[in-house]
C-alpha cells in the first residue's frame, strides 16, 4: 500500500470513527481542508492553486473557509450546503439539532456557521450567542423562516453577522458571504461563471 492509499484509508477510518462518535456525518471535505491548510502553511507546491478571496487586509485561499450548516429540515440543509460549495467553500459538518451543532463549532472553529432559529436541543439565537462569546472569529448567519423583526433584532443581539430569510436564501446568502468575506470572493465566483 503506498502512502496515498494509507492516508485515504485512514481519512475513513477517522470519518467513522468520528460519526460513530459524535452521531453527526463528517463531510470528507474538512480533511482536505486541514491538508491543504497545513500544505499552504508549509509552503507546498500546491499553493496558489484555490481561488483567494479578501478578508480585512490579507487574501486567503478559498479552501481554508469551512462552514458548518445548521437546520432542523434536511432540504433547507441540502440547500445551504450546495450554496456555500458553488461559492468555493468546504462544507465540514451539518447538524439538526443546536447542542450539537455548538459543541462541534467550539471543537472544530469554522469559518462560517448557518443557524436556524428553531431547532431541537438549543435554539439558534441562544447557539448563535454562545459562539460569539467563545468564538468570535466565527462568522454566524442566522437563516430562517421566521423573519419577522423580533427576531431580527434577536439575531441582532446575539452578535449574528447576518440574518436571512429562507425564502431568499439564495440571493441573501450569496451577497452575506461576499460581503463578509470580501470583494474578491464576488470577482473568483464571477471568473469561474464564465469559464
Amino acid at each position: 500500500m503506498n502512502l496515498r492509499e494509507q492516508e485515504t484509508v485512514e481519512a475513513q477510518q477517522l470519518r467513522e470513527e468520528w460519526d460513530r462518535t459524535t452521531g453527526f456525518h463528517l463531510h470528507s471535505p474538512l480533511l482536505a481542508a486541514a491538508i491543504s491548510a497545513a500544505d499552504d502553511a508549509q509552503g507546498s507546491e500546491g499553493m496558489g492553486k484555490s481561488k483567494e478571496i479578501a478578508h480585512g487586509d490579507k487574501a486567503e485561499p478559498t479552501s481554508l473557509i469551512t462552514a458548518i450548516v445548521g437546520d432542523d429540515h434536511e432540504a433547507a440543509r441540502s440547500r445551504i450546503r450546495e450554496i456555500l460549495e458553488e461559492m468555493g467553500i468546504k462544507v465540514i459538518a451539518e447538524f439538526s439539532n443546536g447542542k450539537l451543532l455548538l459543541d462541534a463549532v467550539l471543537q472544530m472553529r469554522p469559518r462560517l456557521v448557518t443557524v436556524d432559529i428553531r431547532m431541537p436541543g438549543l435554539n439558534g439565537l441562544v447557539v448563535t450567542e454562545r459562539i460569539k462569546q467563545d468564538c468570535p472569529e466565527t462568522c454566524v448567519f442566522v437563516i430562517t423562516n421566521y423573519p419577522n423583526e423580533y427576531y431580527r433584532r434577536a439575531a441582532k443581539k446575539t452578535g449574528a453577522d447576518a440574518f436571512i430569510a429562507k425564502a431568499e436564501a439564495y440571493g441573501e446568502l450569496r451577497k452575506a458571504v461576499t460581503h463578509r468575506f470580501g470583494p474578491a470572493r464576488k470577482a473568483a465566483e464571477d471568473s469561474g461563471k464564465t469559464k
